[in-house]
């Protein structure tokens, strides 16, 4: 039977396409290579993206309209901003200045966009608040409809009910220095909050929005009473980047309006529940696991918000020392890692130590030597690590580090362990044992359906560390999750056992047949190596599967039974397998492309969807500059690797459609042989 082609068009999500999707199928390798390089042409023909690169859709729009509505309502003290000439980036927290300030000066910057001191002072801060906005639903359920969760509910306009929204208004020019605090941190609005918020923004003509447009039997006074609560109010608090960075004794900016940050719902606590339920469905220390409480986890509207403001507690706290991170770590996090790098807080405050990297991590003992020696000489000078970060396993590597030995160097120099479940996923994985800290993107397995995002951060109660952190997490923790997000996740959730079910089962097929193939296919060599979990190692002795196999949740022991877990689909058949990524390493570049450009599944950024994505990631994400994609390819990040997030499709059919695709690389594999 012919292997159907993909009909989802260029620069479109996954379907089913909503406005609040996160992925976009861009075919073909070099179409990716096109977009990192700045093709004007490929971004024209984008109608989706992973919200957390740029903002698009919904806030996109809303921050155009928001622009012309400042242009328009306050010509003489915005004048020259317009969505022609300026872009905008609305965030739920006022620290978002700071942030900016900081980041568009920062030394890694690259020359050609670091702004200037003339440059940061175009930088605007505007407050914008919207009044009598219900972002509750009435119906504050678990109900998988989206029309429902995340309509506009007006109220009357007043005080207790409004929703502050902190403007970093940037010229267009300059857009990629400035980029990185929305991509990286994660802690921008969501597509749904915009998407309640937009249509009561008054348009370019003054004129209230639709929402407030029921005047067919109203007298011309009770319109002129309606004028006069408008629920868009631009607050008299401006500033610009200039005015946030330390110069000649000049104070940083204090005086911004307080935010209000976004009420909770029912759905946020029961999304608490499930999370606090999966971790001790079948745990591997009961007595640990029946410690958990919801107050031991925190909700955020990303997962690296939550690594962004895990971190911002860390500091917080009074930790300090050099951040470590062993392997792979997800770009993001990883350039998180790097700001700190030579730095100083804005406030002038003891410098943060910097951040030390530890790539190499398949040789584990190797590894875990180097970092016991490293803590060491760190102790012997009066510091310590401030707090180590790893993920388990590596994205996209697909590492498991030594978890246990990990645990006792911590413990003997004193710092805490943050351990990434994403990749293997909770319902998988049990790591609580090991970690101080667990961090989770909602966003991917959890979530399932690429069409919301959030993040978790889960403190574990035997930590000694525990005490400050929940302190100081309780008392910083603002909620930016709107309620419609945590509604439409909680639903998405409810199937997550299933879900996860059968995402192991197809990538762990999916890697045996690749890893079947590459032992037989030799001459001449295609596929060089496989990297999933369960897939032992070909270049050390160290056992990562092993490794893995120790916090992995039984097999065995019976399902839990009643509430909540009755809720939970496919609980009483769910087995804990290795997780739905894997990566394949081709004989080289050319070969890999030959095999991604005629792999008719969905191309793009995301994992853990309901269907099959794959992605040139380390090429895409490292490859553009030298001396990063040197650095990378050194610990195993190689270019002619292909990331593969497993789907929810039938096993034959991805079989079948990968059957194919190494067909082509074969081929050029044999033309390389040849010359």
């Amino acid at each position: 039977m012919p292997v159907k082609p993909i009909t989802t068009p260029l620069g479109h999500s996954l379907p089913p396409h909503t406005p609040h999707a996160l992925t976009v199928h861009l075919p073909g390798w070099d179409t990716f290579i096109r977009l990192r390089d700045g093709d004007q042409e490929i971004g024209k023909q984008l109608r989706s993206m992973y919200p957390r690169f740029s903002p698009l859709s919904c806030v996109k729009e809303l921050g155009i309209k928001l622009l012309t509505h400042l242009s328009f309502a306050y010509p003489e003290s915005d004048s020259g901003i317009s969505p022609t000439t300026h872009g905008c980036l609305p965030f739920t927290s006022p620290d978002a200045f700071a942030l900016a300030a900081a980041h568009c000066i920062s030394h890694h910057r690259p020359a050609e966009h670091r702004y200037s001191e003339s440059e940061l002072s175009k930088v605007e801060f505007r407050v914008v608040e919207f009044r009598g906005v219900r972002l509750v639903p009435d119906s504050d359920s678990d109900s998988d409809s989206d029309a429902d969760a995340t309509a506009p509910a007006l109220t009357p306009a007043t005080e207790k009910e409004k929703v502050r929204l902190y403007l970093v208004i940037y010229p267009l020019p300059k857009a990629k220095g400035i980029m990185g605090i929305w991509t990286n941190p994660g802690i921008g609005i969501s597509t749904r909050l915009a998407e309640i918020l937009l249509p009561l923004v008054p348009s370019s003509d003054g004129s209230l929005p639709e929402a407030e447009a029921e005047t067919k039997q109203e007298t011309k006074q009770e319109q002129e009473q309606e004028q006069k609560q408008k629920q868009v109010k631009v607050l008299d608090w401006k500033a610009k980047g200039s005015d946030f960075i330390i110069s000649g004794g000049t104070p940083i900016k204090e005086d911004i309006p307080e935010p209000t940050y976004l009420p909770e719902s029912d759905a946020h606590e029961k999304l608490r529940e499930r999370i606090v339920a999966l971790c001790q469905r079948i745990p591997r220390d009961i007595e640990l696991a029946s410690r958990l409480t919801t107050k031991d986890v925190f909700l955020y509207t990303t997962g690296m918000a939550a690594v962004f403001r895990l971190q911002e507690a860390f500091f917080k706290s009074g930790r300090r020392g050099p951040v470590v991170a062993l392997g792979a770590v997800f770009h993001s996090t990883f350039h998180l890692f790097e700001e700190l790098e030579g730095t100083t807080t804005t406030n002038g405050e003891e410098q943060v130590e910097g951040f030390k990297h530890f790539g190499e991590c398949e040789d584990s003992e190797k590894v875990m030597d180097q970092l016991e020696e490293y803590a060491k000489g760190l102790k012997e000078k009066g510091r310590t690590v401030g707090y180590l970060f790893v993920e388990f396993p590596s994205n996209p590597l697909l590492v498991s580090v030594d978890l246990g030995r990990l645990r006792k160097i911590a413990d003997e120099y004193d710092f805490p362990v943050v351990v990434d479940d994403t990749v293997g996923s909770f319902c998988n994985l049990d790591v609580l044992p090991v970690a101080d800290v667990v961090v989770s993107s909602l966003t991917k397995t959890f979530s399932g359906f690429a069409d919301v995002m959030a993040g978790s951060v889960l403190l574990s109660p035997s930590s000694r560390y525990f005490p400050l952190l929940s302190s100081t997490l309780t008392t910083t923790h603002h909620n930016a999750l709107s309620p419609s997000d945590a509604a439409h996740l909680l639903s998405n959730s409810s199937s997550y056992l299933a879900r996860s079910n059968t995402h192991n089962l197809n990538a762990q097929k999916l890697a045996s047949f690749l890893h079947t193939y590459s032992t037989t296919h030799q001459s001449p060599r295609v596929i060089s190596r496989v990297l999933y979990p369960s897939i032992p190692s070909t270049t050390s002795s160290t056992p990562g599967t092993a490794y893995y196999e120790q916090y992995m949740r039984s097999s065995t022991a019976p399902a839990p039974t009643g509430p909540p877990y009755d809720e939970m689909e496919g609980n009483d058949s769910f087995t804990p397998g290795f997780g739905c990524l894997l990566s394949i390493n081709f004989s080289s570049k050319k070969v890999a492309k030959a095999f991604y450009d005629h792999l008719h599944v969905h191309q793009g950024p995301h994992l853990g969807a309901h269907l099959s994505i794959t992605l040139p990631f380390n090429d895409l994400l490292w490859g553009a500059e030298e001396r990063e994609r040197k650095y990378h390819a050194g610990y195993g990040a190689v270019p002619e690797q292909v990331r593969v997030s497993v789907g929810l499709e039938e096993w034959e059919d991805l079989k079948e459609v990968f059957e194919e695709a190494l067909k082509y690389a074969e081929e050029e594999a044999v033309k390389e042989a040849a010359c």
